[in-house]
């Protein structure tokens, strides 16, 4: 037999499961047991908000679905029980001339009533299966007033299994949604946390060597402090090299810093790119004449765009200086530049023994050199081509890597010629 139980008036609060405040009884603390501990550590942090989100969805959409449930039964009850309950409200009020109790309603709460249907409390009303039909009853005393319900019952059952259903689907739907959206935006954050833990590894060993070779340079120093300063003029000399790379580097962390901060450090103005990119050949030509290399330039007579110099240089001496490192002797750097419509084009090519297609997928991380060991002995640490990648997607445009033909590597950046003239604080 099936039961709705109703309270309608003198509700008594039920104080079996109420907390012992005198007696200082708290609910002990669950603890899970072992073996579930040793699950949950094995767990990786992703499937744990896999499991979460799993109850929490099934948590959600059990209480929506019981509160939508009660609700549409209160609604499909509330004729019948306005119904039965408006004599007894009419007498309660005081107006014994507008209580009128229908013979055909209403039954007496003898014992053979008793036996069949159990109304064991009053002001109360009960949905009770009867001969194989529902009633509600309500009773006062020994007055019950009853009315069939069966109709509405069933539409109730009926309309509640289709809710179910439909909360059932809707919350395995928008759960598989949730997990797939959750997962696409971990994504790209557990890629930038494994990008910073391998970021702060790097930055410690970089800091490390020159560290490490100013403090045996000092030492050697101090062991011999008679020695003028010509004596010692090697080491001196190996730890200004050494205290310039510190600078460098502190100086591009920085960079990066505040580029990760989204710290505007831009300031656009109209000048001459094609001035800019022969004073940049102009500052490498010497030393690619020393290593037997030849640096090229085919730029425009002028180039005007807007975009900030000082930047864009920055990014020209990055590209011409790691193509003069990597390319070797007998090679040939070229610097072009040329208009593309509305957008200029640069080029930064050299005949080199070019770059894998593996590392051209990491060229622009942090840290990341091809060749660590040359790398290392010339000075980099892996931050110019990042900073490269900022200064290109802060004026708005695109850097690629391309091959050479028939070898080498072409850096390819398109930039838009206007850009928004607001100067930023730098």
């Amino acid at each position: 037999m099936k039961l709705w139980k109703i309270k309608i008036m003198g509700r008594k609060k039920n104080k079996r499961k109420q907390l012992d405040n005198e007696s200082g009884d708290l609910i002990p603390q669950m603890r899970l047991p072992k073996k579930l501990q040793k699950i949950r550590n094995s767990m990786s942090q992703q499937v744990k908000m896999t499991i979460l989100t799993i109850f929490g969805f099934a948590f959600v959409f059990g209480l929506v679905g019981v509160f939508v449930s009660s609700q549409f039964q209160e609604v499909l009850y509330a004729r019948p029980r306005n119904q039965i309950m408006a004599p007894f409200q009419a007498a309660t009020n005081g107006n014994n001339n507008q209580v009128q109790f229908n013979s055909n309603n209403t039954i007496d709460y003898t014992d053979t009533i008793k036996s069949k249907v159990s109304l064991p409390e009053e002001n109360t009303v009960y949905v009770r299966e009867l001969d194989q039909r529902w009633f509600m009853f309500y009773r006062q005393k020994e007055t019950v007033s009853f009315v069939d319900i069966t109709v509405e019952h069933q539409t109730v059952e009926v309309y509640q299994a289709r809710l179910i259903w439909i909360f059932s689907l809707s919350a395995v739907a928008l759960l598989f949604m949730s997990l797939a959206l959750s997962r696409a935006n971990m994504r790209p954050i557990m890629r930038s946390w494994r990008q910073q833990r391998t970021f702060v590894a790097d930055a410690a060993h970089e800091f490390k060597t020159p560290m490490t070779v100013i403090q045996n340079n000092m030492e050697r120093m101090l062991e011999r402090p008679n020695d003028t300063v010509m004596d010692q003029a090697e080491k001196v000399a190996n730890t200004l090299t050494e205290v310039r790379h510190l600078n460098q580097l502190v100086g591009d962390l920085l960079t990066l810093a505040q580029a990760d901060a989204d710290i505007p450090l831009f300031a656009f103005e109209d000048f001459d790119l094609a001035k800019t990119m022969t004073e940049v050949a102009d500052i490498f030509r010497f030393s690619a004449e020393e290593h037997g290399q030849k640096l090229e330039l085919e730029v425009p007579e002028t180039l005007e765009i807007t975009g900030d110099e000082q930047r864009l240089r920055q990014l020209l001496v990055i590209l011409t200086d790691n193509a003069l490192k990597y390319a070797g002797a007998d090679s040939t750097v070229v610097l072009k530049a040329e208009k593309n419509g509305n957008n200029v084009r640069v080029l930064v090519s050299d005949t080199g023994k070019g770059v894998s297609d593996a590392d051209k997928q990491h060229l622009f991380d942090r840290f990341y050199r091809v060749d660590k060991a040359r790398s290392r002995s010339t000075g980099g640490h892996g931050l110019g081509l990042s900073i490269a990648k900022w200064v290109v997607q802060g004026h708005r445009g695109t850097i690629t890597v391309t091959d050479t033909k028939p070898h080498g590597t072409t850096f390819r950046i398109v930039l838009p010629r206007n850009q928004k003239k607001v100067v930023d604080s730098k």
